[in-house]
């Protein structure tokens, strides 16, 4: 069973021998002081490690899109951090008759070079299903020729989830990856302490800790890409702990 965000604040307050909150959840969303803070604190850690690490098993997600006749581009999801360009897959759509396929990449440059023309030139007539999928300026995904007709692709992509609000919400993290959350947010407490001393200590034990669930999550060659792209702004308001 996945660890909630109540759990976690009181395995943090339990380390700093503060008075914890009330499991059952009453007075979570109006804690105040340490207890607040603490709040504050596991959300820091997890976007800090979440951050190291686009492409963590767990975040991935796998997208079904469905094109629009006409349409040639299209919006990624609002949590994606980074897709894998490899995984683009058009479905078999059987009013239209089309041969299920992958989608190879192009980029913006090579479709507005060789494919933009040639389908301005075909116009409606030359629309059909998709061959080929490009990379737009606006952080959005193209496919050509135009679509004629509802076809599904697919592709995996992987998301940067939000923070924890309620008490009951679950971390993505795997579970035993907990401590590591723990020793990030002991950072930003002992800094809240004006504790620099313990705050380099647990700094330290934080950043070995996002290593060991780099080296057992991502240091398998199958399941790294070389076609990422990430999206850089996550969040306009994270808190840094690594000043």
């Amino acid at each position: 069973m996945a660890t909630t965000y109540i759990t976690l604040c009181n395995d943090l307050l339990r380390r700093m021998n503060e008075v914890t909150l009330t499991v059952s959840g009453d007075g979570f969303s109006t804690a105040k002081n340490v207890q607040a803070i603490a709040k504050d604190a596991i959300n820091n850690s997890i976007r800090e490690i979440l951050q190291d690490g686009h492409q963590f098993p767990f975040l991935k997600t796998t997208k079904s899109q469905t094109l629009t006749a006409g349409t040639k581009t299209y919006d990624f999801e609002s949590d994606m951090a980074s897709v894998d360009w490899d995984t683009f897959y058009l479905n078999e759509l059987t009013s239209a008759s089309n041969t299920p396929k992958a989608l190879p990449t192009i980029t913006f440059e090579n479709y507005t070079q060789k494919y933009r023309a040639l389908e301005d030139a075909a116009g409606t007539g030359g629309r059909t299903a998709p061959s080929l999928v490009y990379q737009t300026a606006e952080e959005k995904f193209g496919v050509t020729p135009i679509p004629d007709a509802a076809y599904v692709i697919e592709y995996v992509y992987y998301k940067f989830p939000d923070d924890l609000s309620l008490f009951s919400d679950t971390m993505i993290i795997p579970d035993r990856f907990k401590y590591i959350i723990i020793d990030g947010a002991m950072v930003y407490m002992m800094r809240f302490r004006s504790n620099e001393q313990s705050a380099q200590i647990h700094q330290q034990k934080f950043k070995e800790g996002i290593k060991v669930m780099r080296r057992l999550l991502l240091d398998d060659p199958i399941s790294m890409r070389s076609t990422m792209i990430n999206r850089t702004n996550y969040s306009t308001n994270m808190l840094s702990l690594s000043s």
